[in-house]
């Protein structure tokens, strides 16, 4: 224990002088009992009367003025803390670029929504993420970000990412989850790998099957973040302004594309991780938040010794002797 306010136990020598208060009035009273012969009338009146009574207001007084004055010094005890150790992780985002995901029954889009959510989580990111990559794909898939923990460089590769309106054809799942295992097999700082998809479901490409026995083999959970409606919508192309244009066919016609579920729902069924929905983009941040937690994991104990302190304590053991001596008097 240590106190904050030592130079306060001078107050301390109240104690003696209460004490020799209370031993003079307890030598007046005997004399005036005597005096006057009422020590057996006045002990008959009251429980209260007598030696006990006495010691008792003894006991209370000096309590009230010892524990006070500990308050007054503010004392603080010695604890030992320990709070459970997790490994580090580190954030692999696979976030899908491809035309279909510039559909606008997510506002603005859910390209536009997606790329909002992961950088307000990644500002807002848990205390367990170290590290942040991305990887966007389509068609093809590109590593856009290494390892960092530098925020804003994942921003600026999400703002030139929603500012290439380039349509980006076909969508290959597969060969973005390669890439995200290539990236974390290749890192050399030991840290938990948090795999996280973000399409709107479709999958055009002809290595998924490949990449899940591979991930599956070295039990690597993939969580999935579908994000869509299930109505069919257009495909806007070219940046936003007062006429937009949409994809069309060959023929002309307006292609239009839709949520898919079953591609996600498989992947994070497949690899032991957790397929979630999105339906307005408000769910995406929450999702992310949640699968990082879901791999957590303690490797140990951290025991810390902090002082806390215990005036409060000191002071309603003051104010309950103060109690006591006024009910006794």
């Amino acid at each position: 224990m240590r106190f904050l306010a030592p130079d306060m136990a001078q107050w301390l020598l109240v104690a003696p002088l209460a004490f020799a208060f209370w031993f003079l009035f307890m030598a007046a009273r005997r004399r005036f009992r005597r005096q006057f012969e009422m020590g057996a009338r006045t002990a008959a009146l009251s429980r209260l009367t007598g030696w006990r009574r006495d010691v008792l207001v003894l006991l209370a007084s000096l309590g009230a003025i010892g524990f006070l004055v500990l308050a007054l010094m503010q004392p603080q005890v010695l604890l030992e803390v320990r709070m459970p150790e997790f490994s580090r992780q580190d954030l692999i985002l696979i976030l899908d670029r491809s035309a279909s995901m510039r559909a606008e029954d997510v506002r603005p889009s859910r390209f536009a929504r997606a790329v909002h959510e992961i950088k307000t989580f990644i500002d807002e990111r848990p205390e367990g993420v170290d590290r942040v990559a991305l990887v966007g794909f389509a068609g093809t898939s590109v590593v856009l970000s290494q390892f960092t923990r530098d925020a804003s460089a994942i921003s600026f590769y999400l703002d030139w990412s929603q500012d290439d309106y380039q349509p980006q054809f076909d969508t290959d799942i597969g060969a973005a989850l390669a890439a995200a295992r290539d990236l974390a097999r290749k890192d050399t700082l030991p840290s938990t790998k948090v795999f996280i998809v973000l399409s709107d479901g479709e999958d055009h490409g002809q290595r998924l099957q490949t990449s899940l026995m591979r991930l599956q083999a070295e039990r690597t959970r993939v969580h999935t973040i579908g994000i869509g409606s299930p109505a069919d919508v257009p495909i806007p192309i070219g940046a936003p302004g007062a006429q937009r244009a949409f994809l069309t066919d060959e023929s002309g016609k307006t292609v239009t594309t839709r949520f898919s579920e079953s591609t996600l729902a498989d992947i994070a069924a497949r690899t032991g991780g957790r397929y979630y929905r999105s339906v307005t983009g408000a769910e995406l941040a929450g999702a992310m938040r949640d699968a990082v937690d879901q791999e957590r994991r303690q490797v140990g104990w951290t025991t810390t010794a902090e002082y806390r302190s215990a005036y409060r304590l000191a002071l309603a053991a003051g104010a309950f002797c103060t109690l006591v001596l006024l009910l006794i008097l």
